[in-house]
């Protein structure tokens, strides 16, 4: 079996890369991104539990080992995934073959031959043996970038027939010119016809002029198309991403998402031109070719032969050339995660003086990446330049050899005239193939790229069978959880063994140190994240078989971070309820006391808010946040630290309203500030993702336990405690 090296498309996908390499040599192709799924990949990369989960998933048993001594000799069964480290940075490479070197196909570069001792001084020791099971199906490859994205062009059935026929007859018309030429020449002025010289030159400039109007008209077609495909490549890109799960956000860096944009433009450049000039150029050769074979007896051997040394020089730049490119399209997406990370964190960078630090961070990075292009700039030109080089060889030969024809009078003048002219619709169309030959390659990187998140299955697929909570009149709000443990990737539990109820109407608290999974187990009742562990039932029903979508719909959700869109606050406050009066936003904003500050401002309601809500402070956007879930009048409302950028006195008055509005609706509150949920039903205390204690605010205090503890921490010197009766003021 043949080597197979399949390149990376982020920095943190390696593992999975060396993964589907093994799986494509033992003949299954298996797309980088339901490997990511498998092994728990995030945006630090994959363990070595994701690994072997991965390889087992798809057919394979996996063994992780560790060679303290970093032996390494022939008896070690290949290929295998070694991690290495490559400039301080955890890495994994395949390991294929090991004799006097040790053949390594690096996800990253592509294939290596290295010394034992080079590869020893970058290997940790650890490497996973894996080998097909009986379970082991292949699988043939994946889609293409033509056959995925092909039908982008049916609609444009007309355009290309018309764009094609203008093509043909600019084919046909720069044909007759070279009997043009040849007729001037031999006729014309030999027999020194002044008439017919006239008559044919205002032919040829008529045909001159339809040449031009040609051109233009199909260049014009061309744009239009062009323009149109961008649309659906960009706009279908984006709606997709908007309907992934958040497990791929989280994964993946903000940047790297963004990069594929980029993809979008390089895949309509070759399904629009690119897939066009290969139609034309190919015609254009066949009748060139023809006409060359038909009048230009032995010089065409002399035309061919510059063909087949081009050809020769594309091959062997094919491969390098896409190592380069998938190596460039990694830094873009790195560097671009850099700097849109640099902007989001401004005012951080600003307030540690961490400028300078920042500016040398992205400047690597944005060094290497111009590095990167310029060594992609030289391969290109240096293949151009040879491919160049060759053709005007050709060209001298034939004029070189074609005069010597015409001192033995076995050609004229004319004859050559129109043969070279004839030549340049041979030649031409076969060097403008052949320099396509790197923008498909990287057309064919950036479709495995953009393919790669568009295999992404969206999270609410094949919903017929599935529960709509929105058009449900009887929802009651009761939730169940039953020993629910998760995790993110392949790490450490979140939430282990996590079972409570919640009684339709009830207002509960979630509380607990950082990191204890209060915001996780949220974010799983609002279906962010999958478990496989437990179960969760609302109103009876499994939570997986309920529409995530009509579930967010009833849900007034606040999160920790509250994030404003470029906009008014009007705009904002509606989100998601574009049809409510204005009454009905006022009358949330009052609910919420947003209305105290928007009435301060210039322009009110119709005030903008600048990107993220730039412009108010962090109180500010919870109060908005608050009266956009008030606008929406949920049935179930999450609450996830809501009120803790506001003042006491604020933060008072707005829960009071709150508990007015949403009497009967079950509401649940993550909260660190304990005075908030005090007349809460029921109390949840996480710690170290489990549920330690249950109760209301006074049992609780009651036990001197883990809340008790936390009480006395946040109002040490407030409170005494005799009785439980005397654990609050209100």
């Amino acid at each position: 079996m043949k080597p197979q090296i399949i390149l990376q498309h982020d920095e943190t996908d390696c593992a999975a890369a060396c993964l589907a390499s093994i799986m494509k040599y033992y003949g299954k192709r298996i797309a980088i991104n339901r490997i990511r799924k498998a092994a728990g990949t995030d945006n630090q990369g994959t363990s070595g539990l994701g690994i072997v989960r991965a390889a087992e998933t798809f057919g394979f048993t996996c063994k992780g080992l560790l060679s303290k001594e970093k032996n390494i000799n022939q008896d070690l069964p290949c290929p295998f995934i070694a991690h290495v480290k490559q400039d301080v940075i955890d890495h994994y490479v395949v390991v294929y073959k090991i004799n006097q070197k040790v053949l390594v196909g690096d996800p990253a570069t592509g294939f290596e031959k290295l010394s034992l001792e080079e590869f020893k001084s970058k290997w940790s020791g650890v490497f996973f043996i894996l080998s097909p099971t009986s379970n082991f199906v292949k699988v043939p490859e994946s889609q293409g970038l033509f056959s995925r994205f092909m039908h982008l062009l049916v609609p444009h059935k007309k355009t290309l027939v018309l764009t094609f026929i203008a093509s043909l007859c600019l084919t046909v018309l720069g044909v007759a010119t070279a009997f043009y030429f040849r007729f001037l020449i031999d006729e014309v002025l030999y027999s020194q016809l002044e008439t017919s010289l006239t008559l044919f030159s205002l032919g040829y400039l008529l045909v001159i002029i339809f040449q031009g109007l040609l051109d233009f008209s199909r260049s014009q077609i061309m744009m239009y198309m062009s323009n149109k495909i961008d649309m659906v490549l960009i706009c279908g890109y984006f709606n997709h991403i908007l309907h992934l799960p958040m497990q791929f956000f989280t994964s993946r860096k903000t940047g790297e998402i963004l990069s594929r944009l980029n993809d979008t433009a390089t895949i309509r450049q070759t399904i629009s031109s690119t897939t066009l000039s290969v139609v034309l150029d190919s015609c254009m050769l066949v009748f060139g070719g023809f006409f060359l074979f038909v009048f230009g007896n032995s010089l065409i051997f002399v035309a061919v032969l510059p063909v087949i040394i081009s050809s020769v020089i594309a091959w062997v730049f094919l491969k390098p050339y896409k190592t380069k490119i998938r190596k460039k399209a990694v830094m873009e997406a790195e560097k671009h995660s850099t700097l849109v990370e640099s902007i989001n964190g401004i005012a951080t960078i600003k307030a540690l003086s961490t400028e300078k630090s920042t500016y040398e961070r992205a400047e690597g990075q944005i060094i290497e990446t111009i590095y990167r292009g310029i060594s992609l700039g030289k391969m290109s030109n240096a293949q151009r330049t040879l491919q160049n080089f060759v053709s005007q060889c050709g060209t001298l030969a034939i004029y070189w050899i074609g005069s010597l024809y015409i001192f033995d009078g076995s050609m004229s003048l004319g004859q050559l005239i129109s043969f070279v002219t004839l030549s340049g619709y041979f030649l031409g169309p076969f060097a403008r193939l052949l320099m396509l030959q790197p923008a498909l390659q990287e057309s064919f990187v950036a479709s495995d790229r953009l393919s790669e998140i568009l295999d992404m299955p969206e999270e609410n697929e094949n919903t017929e069978n599935l529960v709509k909570l929105d058009s449900v009149d009887s929802f009651k709000g009761n939730i169940k959880v039953e020993n629910i443990s998760f995790s993110y990737g392949t790490r450490g539990k979140t939430l282990d063994g996590i079972s409570f109820d919640i009684k339709g109407g009830q207002k509960v608290a979630f509380v607990g140190l950082s990191g204890s999974g209060k915001t996780t187990m949220t974010k799983l009742l609002l279906k962010f994240y999958d478990y496989s562990e437990g179960e969760i039932f609302i109103d009876g029903m499994s939570l997986k078989d309920i529409d995530t979508l009509s579930l967010r719909k009833i849900t007034g959700y606040v999160p920790q971070e509250v994030l404003l869109f470029s906009g008014t606050i009007l705009e904002n406050i509606a989100l998601g309820t574009e049809e409510a009066t204005y009454k009905e936003i006022l009358d949330a904003s009052k609910a919420s006391r947003a209305d105290e500050f928007i009435s301060r401002l210039p322009e009110r309601y119709l005030t903008k808010v600048g990107e993220r809500g730039a412009t108010l402070s962090g109180g500010e956007r919870q109060r908005l946040s608050l009266a956009r879930i008030l606008l929406r009048k949920p049935k179930l409302i999450v609450l996830d630290e809501a009120t803790a950028s506001l003042d006491v006195v604020t933060e008072k008055a707005i829960m009071d309203t709150l508990n007015n509005t949403t009497r009967g609706i079950t509401t649940i509150i993550v909260a660190h500030r304990l005075s908030t949920i005090c007349d809460c039903d029921k109390i949840f205390v996480f710690d170290k993702g489990q549920i330690v204690e249950s109760g209301s605010h006074i049992e609780l205090l009651s036990r001197n336990g883990k809340y008790k503890k936390m009480w006395d921490t946040q109002h040490q010197g407030e409170y005494e405690y005799e009785k439980p009766s005397f654990a609050f003021r209100r």
